[in-house]
């Protein structure tokens, strides 16, 4: 068991063999993994400013190749690394949002805007796992919905979850696993039945017992929302307003999805109405979308204080979600579905099994 357990690190850390190009932020660390073969200038830019949300500048007409392969390194540095000769300058703006300079001579003379490259250009297509994990980066494509609605617990409102940081957090936790996930541009969703969609809103009524949202909750859910026509080959992430009972998200396996509510209030769970930080709201967070992705690469709940994957009945501590600790065995079986390219579906893509996902959302507080 030991033995095993040192193949699966050297293996999970190694970089042996080449993935698709690549550039991730961290922005908790302020650091970057980068893996960047023969690239022109201004398509790297593009991608650093997909990954970062910088605003980004280049003088025009500037001429060179990029390439770098490292890990962990300060943003700064790996700019430095990669851009060579070519001077660049980072500088923060008024609106929070960083600016990023590049350029021969003067810093004025870099007046060209580059456009975002999203990072699904470069992911890789497995068409079936490898025998043996070469510990390669694996991307994994995320389609976002937004749930409408004339309820407005329902009703989700585009411009009240910020994606980027929210995804970059979700990428910080799975850095350990070598797997990333990228979303496109979110689309609108109607509700598949309009007798669930009345449902749901009625269990925010105040006489609705708590056994009863939960006996109702998971099939309610189902009735909502619809089968994709690519589950399984792709993760589908349900925005919606709110959640009964300050749930906060649920993956949905028969479906290859995730339910996440924008906004968890604690009101509807706490006699006290606040989370246990002594907060009375808690917006969409990192901790928890990577858990639901953890099931949806096919773990289940563990029992460990300190795991990202413990049910949140049973988690100790202060803060709001899971933790972030991921085990070896944890990161292969998640990195072999993840080699899918979808999600664990049964019956549709069931490399890994599931065992025993609950009808209806457990709280994740």
């Amino acid at each position: 068991m030991i033995w095993r357990f040192q193949f699966i690190f050297l293996v999970l850390t190694s970089f042996a063999v080449q993935g698709a190009d690549h550039f991730l932020w961290y922005p908790k660390a302020r650091t970057v993994d980068v893996e960047i073969r023969g690239m022109r200038v201004e398509q790297f830019l593009g991608l650093v400013r997909a990954e970062t949300g910088w605003d980004v500048m280049m003088e025009p007409g500037l001429d060179r190749v990029v390439s770098g392969r490292f890990r962990n390194k300060p943003a700064s540095e790996a700019l430095r690394l990669l851009l060579g000769r070519t001077r660049f300058a980072l500088v923060p703006a008024k609106d929070g949002t960083a600016r990023l300079k590049v350029f021969n001579g003067l810093a004025r003379a870099a007046t060209q805007s580059v456009e975002a490259v999203e990072a699904q250009a470069f992911a890789e297509q497995f068409n079936e796992a490898p025998k043996v994990d070469d510990g390669r980066l694996i991307t994994m494509p995320v389609k976002v919905h937004y749930l409408k609605s004339r309820f407005t617990s329902i009703n989700a409102n585009p411009k009240l979850t910020n994606l980027r940081p929210l995804m970059a957090g979700v990428n910080e936790i799975w850095q350990r696993g070598r797997v990333r996930f990228t979303t496109g541009i979110p689309k609108p969703l109607l509700p598949m039945s309009r007798d669930a969609e009345k449902t749901y809103a009625d269990l925010f009524k105040p006489n609705v017992p708590a056994d009863v949202v939960e006996k109702l909750l998971g099939a309610t859910c189902a009735d909502l929302l619809p089968n994709f026509p690519d589950r399984g080959k792709v993760i589908h992430l349900v925005l919606v307003y709110t959640m009964p009972q300050g749930y906060g998200a649920v993956y949905m396996p028969a479906k290859g999805l995730i339910l996440m509510p924008q906004v968890k209030f604690a009101k509807l769970v706490s006699p006290t109405g606040v989370w246990k930080n002594g907060s009375d709201v808690f917006f969409a967070q990192s901790n928890i979308l990577a858990h639901e992705l953890g099931h949806a690469l096919s773990l289940e709940h563990v029992a460990t204080q300190g795991n990202l994957m413990i049910d949140g009945a049973i988690r100790q501590g202060e803060g709001v979600g899971p933790e972030l600790g991921l085990t070896p065995v944890q990161i292969v079986a998640a990195r072999k579905q993840a080699f899918t390219g979808g999600p664990y579906v049964p019956g549709i893509n069931p490399p890994n099994r599931f065992v025993n996902p609950k009808p209806a959302p457990k709280p994740e507080d």
